[in-house]
């Protein structure tokens, strides 16, 4: 649900850092970063809306199978079905997670360096203090990120 914020988040400070480019100490890269960080959250959106295709429950399978013709499909069939659906899921899942994650990581960077202040800029301390601040809690949320085991939900299958 944060990834449509956080992209809109993105492509306003680009649009903002494409305006005022005398205001940012690197505003081309800075502008690079910031699309990136956008299409890898929309490009997670787009994982996580495939991935959900495959969600759904053993009861569910079994409901939709009596609604096609005669409804007689075998419980193995069903079951193998129903993991294999599972195991599509947690696959695109996990890549969805990945690339939001990613995409987070990025759009600390982006923020932090359209913090950083040019070089005729005022308040040039608190910009930099606010610009590493950023800069440390994505690094904290990265190493948060690689720790944690990834999500993935085919291995519960039954």
């Amino acid at each position: 649900m944060a990834a449509p914020l956080l992209t809109a988040a993105a492509l306003s400070l680009a649009g903002v850092v494409a305006g005022a480019a005398d205001e940012f100490l690197w505003p081309g890269p800075t502008l690079v970063l910031l699309v990136i960080t956008s299409m890898t959250l929309i490009f997670s959106m787009q994982l996580s809306y495939n991935a959900r295709y495959y969600f759904y429950t053993y009861a569910e399978l079994c409901e939709w199978f009596k609604g096609q013709g005669d409804g007689s499909a075998p419980e193995p069939y069903v079951r193998s079905q129903h993991r294999l659906a599972m195991r599509m899921w947690g696959t695109r899942n996990t890549r969805a997670v990945r690339f939001y994650n990613v995409g987070t990581l990025l759009l600390g960077l982006g923020v932090a360096a359209s913090l950083a202040p040019p070089d005729c800029g005022k308040q040039a301390v608190w910009r930099w203090t606010a610009s590493v601040i950023v800069l440390v809690g994505s690094i904290a949320d990265a190493a948060w990120v690689l720790k944690m085991k990834p999500p993935s939900g085919a291995d519960e299958i039954p």
